[in-house]
């Protein structure tokens, strides 16, 4: 069996172990307090490799369960607030379901993500069976963006455990640094963000 399948279902498994467990329950208290609650896939966050089939059905369907559930307990509230899907692609475990309220709506809504120069163009067969669940949302194409620290670029190769990592990394480097996509510098240290793919924000109609 290919490595990707084996850890495809080991993290079908805990996913629907966590959706078991309640643990995409929206929790009040701590929205009430932080303004802002977000539910991801925890121990698989961000984790890169080709998402397809059963697993990219799951994630997707757990996300639209979470979205459905937070926002019959939002609407409780009686108060404005944000709630949407963040759909990464491909990083698809880099998925979320955000939502905020009070002085942390704005910038849910306005600064959170770079816009997107592409098309505006969902792909509703992101999954099987589901594209009537995703034409209930309007899906707002934004920047996935990654992000090189100057300490990173400067780690000494003697430290690498394989050398052909170190060559592997500084190749990359060298591209992000030459395009210049966004430049930070936080504590006197440059942090080079590059894109890695989208993220496609969605929201009920």
């Amino acid at each position: 069996m290919k490595k990707n399948t084996i850890l495809s279902k080991k993290i079908i498994r805990e996913i629907n172990k966590s959706n078991n467990n309640f643990e995409s329950k929206l929790n009040i208290d701590f929205l009430n307090n932080e303004k802002y609650y977000n539910y991801e896939i925890e121990e698989w966050y961000g984790a890169e490799f080709n998402i397809k089939g059963e697993l990219r059905k799951l994630v997707i369907e757990t996300l639209l369960k979470t979205y459905f559930e937070w926002k019959h307990e939002l609407d409780k509230l009686d108060k404005d607030y944000y709630l949407a899907i963040w759909l990464y692609n491909p990083r698809m475990l880099k998925s979320e379901v955000v939502c905020a309220i009070e002085e942390k709506i704005p910038y849910y809504e306005n600064e959170a993500f770079l816009n997107s120069k592409k098309k505006n163009e969902f792909n509703l067969n992101l999954s099987e069976n589901l594209s009537t669940e995703l034409q209930h949302f309007t899906w707002n194409r934004k920047t996935d963006m990654d992000s090189i620290h100057e300490w990173e670029i400067n780690f000494p190769k003697e430290e690498y455990q394989h050398k052909e990592q170190y060559y592997e990394d500084q190749k990359l480097y060298k591209r992000v640094i030459q395009k210049e996509f966004h430049v930070a510098v936080v504590d006197n240290e440059k942090i080079y963000f590059y894109p890695k793919g989208d993220i496609w924000i969605g929201k009920m109609k």
